[in-house]
């Protein structure tokens, strides 16, 4: 089983002009309390408002996917830009695909012969200098709706809180740190206490390698060239401080839908290239991913902890197995005891 955990969902662009506003709305005066609204409205399909050409784009990455041999994909929703406000959660009503997915209804009354595909939801998030992000209280409820919270660092500073407190357990946890590796050469230094604090806590680094290594056809060759470059330096500085543990890899947005993905062993290669061992290599699309996605789980417990269930009989089971247990206790006693005596000087000899 491979994972994919980063694949970019197109939003309408009403929310994320709404978002824009949200944060850069001043203090004024309230607004008049407007009557509540009885009349129910029907739940939105994850499609509405998506043009197109965009819907098109997305479909023939996600079958792509699937012919790759990708059984889990991410499908990640990404503000235009920072800000303390959450988009609300598009797949309420279902996945793009629940014909493809096992977990849903549509999938067992489907008669298609494709092979299953889980669909994840992600939020991923940029952290600038500002330090402003949406991993509050107020917006835990929204946040609990998606399976996993990520972070892409953009300076010291911001990679500093990502690895500290944002990665500490607890209802708002991220689960991801993504570093993205082609824009330029990092003029922050990757801390390796940080990084060992955040792996801890059980977060892991993601590389995406779409966006450097199969840029999209319009980007010039010079700049292709840049990306490759800067990728597999800050890539193998990434491997050389964690050792490959804790790292996966993932597409990425940006990258040429029809021919920036890549396989599996494809992608193994790459991560071996990178300095990253060969057994890692193969468990950062796999195992590790794996864990990313049960340990994201916590987030919805208690205080992030989870723990066994444990069966507790009804009270008539246990008045019982009460009653069996004192049965069986006065039938011991009533045996003849010079046989036990007998039984005992046997055992002594």
């Amino acid at each position: 089983m491979y994972f994919d955990l980063y694949q970019p969902f197109p939003l309408p662009a009403d929310i994320d002009d709404g978002q824009s506003k949200k944060s850069k709305k001043g203090k004024g005066k309230a607004a008049p309390n407007q009557p509540p609204q009885t009349a129910s409205t029907p739940a939105k399909d994850c499609w509405s408002g998506i043009e197109s050409k965009d819907k098109d784009v997305f479909v023939k990455k996600v079958a792509l996917s699937g012919h790759l041999g990708y059984s889990v994909i991410g499908l990640t929703v990404t503000p235009s830009e920072p800000s303390n406000q959450v988009i609300p959660f598009p797949f309420s009503s279902a996945v793009p695909f629940p014909e493809l997915d096992p977990r849903s209804s549509s999938h067992a009354s489907s008669s298609s012969s494709k092979s299953p595909m889980v669909q994840v939801t992600r939020y991923h998030m940029r952290l600038d200098d500002n330090r402003v992000h949406p991993l509050t209280s107020q917006n835990t409820s929204t946040l609990k709706q998606y399976d996993i919270l990520s972070v892409a660092p953009t300076s010291d500073k911001a990679f500093q809180l990502a690895c500290t407190d944002l990665s500490n357990p607890g209802p708002n946890q991220i689960s991801i740190i993504t570093l993205p590796l082609h824009e330029r050469p990092f003029t922050f230094r990757f801390n390796w206490k940080q990084m060992r604090q955040a792996q801890r806590n059980g977060v892991v680094f993601e590389l995406l390698y779409s966006p450097a290594l199969f840029p999209p056809s319009s980007t010039s060759p010079e700049t292709s060239r840049r990306y490759r470059q800067n990728f597999l330096s800050n890539a193998r500085e990434v491997i050389r401080i964690t050792g490959g543990k804790g790292v996966i890899l993932s597409s990425g947005p940006n990258g040429d839908p029809s021919s920036g993905l890549r396989g599996a062993l494809d992608i193994v290669n790459l991560a071996t290239m990178i300095g990253m061992p060969s057994n890692l290599a193969k468990e950062s699309i796999s195992n590790t991913a794996k864990n990313v996605l049960l340990r994201a789980q916590a987030r919805k417990t208690f205080k992030a902890v989870m723990s066994m269930p444990k069966i507790v009989p009804p009270l008539g089971n246990i008045a019982n197995h009460a009653e069996n247990d004192i049965s069986q206790h006065k039938k011991r006693s009533s045996n003849d005891p010079a046989e036990e005596i007998g039984k005992v000087k046997k055992v002594k000899v």
